[in-house]
């Protein structure tokens, strides 16, 4: 009976595949016609890169690239056009240029019925919506829409697909202009088969069900919820405990706040927990520690505080954890290195600010012998290195930069035998590098820059470091001393040696470095000529700036790389400019002293240059008009050399343009009306040139521009009003010593952000605008911060002379504090505004020689910053207010030349300024440091009035008295000259008194006791 069975069962099975041998058969032929349509219409429907769909053509679809179908059957149940991307070092993508283009999917799709698994990730569609006809696709088992540039709202039909494995529908940060959203998840909630989800960058605020959903899919392996928008109004953690079939939870860069909910402690079965780049604003769980399956935590990029807990040393399978970026306090527990399968410990980033204790005095495990990271960067850890590091034989990579590690290294580390990445940098390390480093052999970066470190290096610090492939020992006091003969065990990429020396001679050494692409050797006491060997390296980025490196400058090759950049300045390099690289993309040759002209072609030689800074050498002849060619220029700096003839008005092509010197040259002729098409520039120099005719219209659309100096030049007409009204973002504007006349418009007040005003040596009249004392950048010093700060990665400083403290000074590095107003040299009338006391940040105000009138603003000592005054050659009148003591970092002043009268105010920092120069040309002032005045009492107070309230009544006493004696004596004569009888009895009676005074004398002249000389009676008779 048993036979029978299986008999019978055998044949069913034999009858069942009959179907599948014939279809079979017809798959051979191809894949099925209506579906091929579908497909071709669905590829006439994108554009871009189309070379990737150069497969599809002939009859059978099924051997398209991208493609899958059913060997049974012959239906397409895979299309995948995920377009191919790549990560960077650092781990963020990036992306190629051969994406697929639609404005939307097309429908055709819909034919493929079949279809379980569409990939159209890393395309364009350029902002349309994710089709609902997707929801009627219900064989998909696998949806990956990710970083396509859909848009819009998530279409609930989506729901539809019951059999869906994965979905993915997430961006990244490079999606800002598009982004998904939902209105709610109601409908992610019957994909009850999910496993994997991944939401990232989908705006999930208004899910206020999104607990309630994951709830609803028991299968979830993976979930990824990064950069949502998750807050405390969407928590997903709240009553989630369907979780036992949960492997890796995400929800980075999102806004969750408080403590992490206690729900996640219920999921036992969690082996990745991802919950980096948020703002928790709590103390690290200790129920962490009861997630006994995680092999890897990522609590980075967070605000956690409080100290890290002890019980994460519990968490023994733990392979990776990672507490970077967060706030945290005190030193590390000894119990992290009890976590034996512990591979990666990266605390990068935190405020850890204790020394670090020795584990193995208090650990009983097995002391972090499978560590294979440890990360300590950018901490607040202030500690001798400890010695015990040395323990971990496995450690490969040990990073303890940006801290404040102090004292020696040890030489115990060089028992580390597995490290392949040692930085040390930007510590307080002191002392000598061992010589036990050269025993590395498995080492490829060694990063010491920026310490104390000092003593000599030699060839046994790199005996054995074969592998080596970066060095950075920059920024110390180190010396390399080898042998002229020595040939390094290493082919570095990266040299750093900054600020070492390795002079005078040039290092015959890096002959045999082969791959080098970046060398820095800037400041490292090199006086001797370039080998001939030197120009053919391969390099991408090179730095010899700030030695003595003379000859002429070499033509150098052409790296296999996209870009070059060289930076030679401040050397003694000579001669005419070489043919560059074409794929040059910075050339720094300040300071040096190259000669003859720019080359003619040179927009043909180098097309591609960013920065092109040529300032302080010995260059002639004109500016060629191929300049303009290189529209990429983003810095072009031609200053302090000697160039003539006018500038090209070729500049209309030029959008990224940022910053143009041409300042301290011979040029001539008008400012070139074609720089108001460069748009983007912010600093445009022209000063110390011929420049002449009018400021151009055209410049008002420069409405970026920070900077503006067209001083000393020819320059004439009214200064625009459009300026105030177009270049609003202006910091510094200099017109000095040009021929600029009529007023100084008002609206130039509307320049907010103004810090340096310098309108000097000109023809302007008029007042002072009072709206001046509304300047905020002269109120608060805080303009737009940084001057220059558009400038990164450039060695281009910005620089500017100003007449500051009665001398000619030059700003470079502290230009960005400079807040200066110079209207000196003009024919301004009027008083001085009280308004300007407003400028409390102000360091210099020179308003010297013009026709100023009336007194000093009486609170001039507002003005607390200010370090040099200026108000000579007017006609001031009035008196010094005494407010001028409480300028007490006034180091220049100079009043002279005016009409000030009265009492010099003593006090603070006045008494220092002991010139009496300062005050000379005003004959009525008095006191220190001039003579003193008729009166030593001080001066009473002032009332600053009308005149009669200047007057006190002492003042008033005297002029009473001296009144009264004119009207008495007035009175006797008056009547004396109508009245003869009374001048005869006057007269009589002074007749009278004389002869009975001579009588008188006469008496006591006779007299023994008292005989007076003849000479002496004539003397008093001839004084009567």
């Amino acid at each position: 009976m048993v036979r029978y069975i299986y008999i019978v069962l055998a044949l069913v099975a034999f009858f069942l595949q009959i179907p599948r041998f014939c279809q079979g058969a017809t798959s051979s032929l191809g894949c099925k016609e209506a579906e091929r349509r579908a497909l071709i219409q669905f590829k006439d429907s994108l554009n871009g890169s189309l070379n990737r769909l150069s497969s599809w053509t002939g009859n059978d679809c099924c051997k398209w690239e991208g493609l899958g179908c059913n060997n049974d059957t012959g239906h397409v149940i895979k299309l995948d056009l995920r377009n191919r991307v790549y990560r960077d070092s650092n781990g963020y993508f990036i992306k190629v240029s051969n994406q697929l283009k639609a404005n939307a999917v097309n429908p055709s799709l819909l034919e493929l019925k079949y279809l379980e698994h569409l990939d159209l990730s890393w395309n364009d569609f350029m902002g349309s919506p994710i089709p609902t006809f997707l929801g009627s696709m219900q064989r998909l088992r696998y949806l990956n829409l990710s970083n396509s540039r859909f848009n819009g709202v998530v279409p609930g039909q989506l729901g539809n697909l019951h059999r869906l494995h994965a979905l993915d529908l997430s961006s990244g940060p490079s999606e800002y202009d598009f982004q998904l959203s939902v209105r709610n998840l109601q409908w992610l909630s019957h994909l009850s088969s999910l496993r994997h989800l991944d939401m990232s960058w989908v705006n999930l605020q208004n899910a206020s069900d999104l607990a309630q959903v994951l709830n609803k899919l028991p299968f979830l392996v993976r979930l990824r919820l990064s950069s949502c928008g998750i807050g405390n109004h969407v928590n997903p953690f709240n009553g989630y405990v369907n979780s036992t079939f949960l492997e890796h939870f995400d929800v980075s860069v999102n806004a969750l706040q408080g403590p992490i909910p206690d729900v996640i402690q219920h999921m036992s079965a969690l082996k990745v927990l991802d919950l980096s780049a948020n703002i928790f604003d709590s103390k690290i769980p200790v129920w962490l520690a009861n997630l006994k399956s995680l092999v890897h935590l990522n609590l980075g990029f967070n605000n956690f505080s409080g100290e890290i807990p002890n019980v994460l040393g519990n968490l023994t399978p733990l392979i990776v954890l990672d507490l970077s970026f967060n706030s945290l306090v005190g030193g590390i527990p000894s119990s992290l290195w009890n976590l034996c399968s512990l591979k990666v410990l990266d605390l990068t980033m935190n405020r850890l600010n204790e020394t670090i204790s020795d584990p193995s005095k208090n650990a009983s495990g097995c002391i972090g012998s499978s560590l294979e990271k440890l990360s300590l960067r950018w901490n607040k850890v202030r500690s001798p290195l400890p010695d015990w590091f040395s323990q971990f034989s496995n450690l490969k990579t040990l990073d303890l930069a940006n801290n404040s590690f102090y004292g020696a290294i040890p030489a115990s580390y060089g028992k580390l035998l597995n490290l392949r990445k040692l930085d040390f940098s930007h510590n307080r390390l002191n002392g000598s590098v061992p010589e036990s480093f050269g025993k590395l052999s498995s080492l490829e970066k060694l990063l010491m820059s920026t310490n104390s470190l000092q003593g000599t290096m030699s060839e046994l610090h790199f005996a054995n470091l074969s592998r080596l492939e970066e060095l950075d020992m920059g920024v110390n006091s180190l010396a390399l001393k080898v042998n002229l003969n020595w040939v390094p065990p290493f082919q570095l990429n990266y040299i750093n040696m900054r600020s070492c020396n390795i002079g005078p001679q040039f290092p015959t050494w890096l002959q045999n470095q082969e791959r080098i692409t970046t060398l820095y050797l800037s400041n490292t006491s090199i006086s001797d000529a370039l080998p001939l060997w030197f120009p053919n390296l391969n390099f991408t980025y090179l730095d010899l700036s700030f030695n003595q490196i003379r000859g002429r400058l070499p033509t150098f090759s052409q790296p296999a790389s996209l870009y070059m950049n060289l930076y030679l300045s401040s050397n003694k390099f000579e001669g005419p400019l070489p043919t560059l690289p074409s794929i040059l993309n910075r050339l720094d040759l300040t300071d040096n002293q190259i000669s003859g002209p720019i080359p003619e072609d040179i927009g043909n030689m180098t097309p591609t240059l960013d920065n092109l800074l040529l300032s302080g050498n010995q260059i002639s002849g004109s500016i060629p008009e191929s300049l303009c060619k290189i529209n990429t220029l983003r810095v072009l700096d031609l200053s302090k050399n000697r160039l003539s003839g006018d500038i090209p008005d070729c500049w209309s092509n030029f959008k990224i343009l940022v910053v143009l010197d041409f300042s301290a040259n011979n040029l001539s002729g008008v400012i070139p009306s074609s720089f108001g098409h460069a748009t983007s520039l912010q600093s445009l120099h022209l000063s110390n040139n011929s420049l002449e005719g009018e400021l151009p219209s055209s410049l008002r659309n420069c409405t970026r521009m920070v900077i503006f100096d067209g001083g000393e030049n020819g320059l004439s007409g009214n200064i625009p009003r459009w300026i105030g009204k177009s270049m609003l973002s202006l910091e510094i504007f200099r017109i000095r010593k040009n021929k600029f006349d009529g007023t100084i418009p008002s609206e130039i007040c509307g320049i907010t952000d103004l810090q340096v005003l310098d309108l000097a040596q000109n023809n302007l009249s008029g007042t002072i605008p009072t709206c001046f004392g509304n300047l905020r950048g002269m109120i608060t010093g805080n303009g737009t911060s940084d001057i220059g700060i558009y400038l990164w990665s450039t060695t281009y400083g910005e620089n500017m002379v100003q007449f500051m403290k009665g001398k000619q000074l030059e700003y470079t590095k502290t230009l960005k504090y400079l807040i200066n107003m110079d209207l000196s040299s003009n024919t301004l009338i009027g008083t001085i505004p009280e308004e300007l006391t407003n400028l409390v940040r102000l360091r210099g105000l020179n308003l010297s020689n013009n026709h100023l009138t009336g007194k000093m603003p009486a609170m001039i000592g507002n003005i607390r910053s200010l370090e040099s005054l200026d108000f000579s050659r007017n006609q001031l009148s009035g008196s010094i207010p005494q407010s001028m003591s409480a300028l007490t970092s006034l180091s220049h002043l100079n009043l002279s030349s005016n009409d000030l009268s009265g009492q010099i105010p003593t006090g603070n920092q006045l008494q220092t300024l002991d010139d009496p120069s300062i005050y000379t040309g005003n004959p009525r002032l008095c006191g220190f440091p001039l003579p003193k005045c008729a009166s030593a009492e001080p001066p009473p107070p002032r009332n600053e009035g009308t005149d009669e309230g200047n007057l006190s009544e002492k003042d008033w006493l005297y002029i009473s008295m001296s009144a009264g004696y004119v009207t008495g004596l007035w009175g006797v004569l008056g009547a004396m000259m109508f009245k003869k009888n009374w001048r005869d009895a006057y007269f009589k009676f002074v007749d009278d008194m004389k002869e009975k005074t001579i009588s008188a004398f006469k008496r006591k002249a006779s007299t023994p006791s008292r005989r007076r000389s003849a000479t002496t009676s004539n003397r008093m008779e001839w004084s009567w």
